[in-house]
C-alpha cells in the first residue's frame, strides 16, 4: 500500500493539472450517478444534460492533459 501511495504522489508531482482532474472526474462520474439514481424527479432533464455534459468536458480536458503528460514523460 505505500508504494502505491509514493507512486501517486509522484505521479501528482509530475502532472498536477492532470491528477486534479482525474480527481475531479472520479467526483464527477460519483456526483452524476448520484443525481441519476436519487434525484430524477427533483431535478430537469436540462440540469441532468448539464451535469453529464459538464463531466463529459472533464473527461475530455483530463485526457488530453494526461496524454500531453505522457509525450513529455517519453522525451
Amino acid at each position: 500500500m505505500h508504494i502505491a501511495i509514493t507512486n501517486l504522489l509522484n505521479r501528482a508531482s509530475k502532472c498536477p493539472v492532470a491528477c486534479f482532474l482525474k480527481v475531479l472526474l472520479t467526483v464527477g462520474v460519483i456526483y452524476a450517478i448520484h443525481i441519476a439514481l436519487f434525484h430524477q424527479a427533483h431535478d430537469t432533464p436540462y440540469l441532468s444534460a448539464l451535469v453529464v455534459d459538464s463531466v463529459g468536458v472533464v473527461a475530455v480536458l483530463a485526457l488530453a492533459f494526461h496524454w500531453s503528460c505522457n509525450l513529455r514523460k517519453d522525451e
